[in-house]
């Protein structure tokens, strides 16, 4: 386990979300229908099963990135008007 505190995490957790809502439609058009890991404003991790995500998490020593599951273009045309 780490050494980071659960304020650190959340201050983390917080940037990781910014930087989400900012870049989401370019990861949509990168890593559509894929699992996307999101540490301090990289991509740290892409894959189409947590286990990708949690073994290249492990591989970086990383702690907390947020983990997004990022919808296909097609996916998403119910929601467009």
């Amino acid at each position: 386990m780490s050494d980071i505190s659960v304020e650190e995490l959340a201050v983390i957790l917080e940037e990781d979300d910014k930087w989400l809502t900012e870049n989401y439609n370019k990861l949509i058009q990168q890593y559509p229908g894929q699992m996307v890991a999101i540490n301090e404003g990289k991509v740290v991790a892409v894959g189409r099963e947590v286990r990708d995500y949690c073994a290249a998490r492990q591989k970086a020593g990383l702690v907390g990135p947020l983990l997004i599951n990022v919808p296909h273009p097609d996916d998403l045309e119910p929601f467009l008007i």
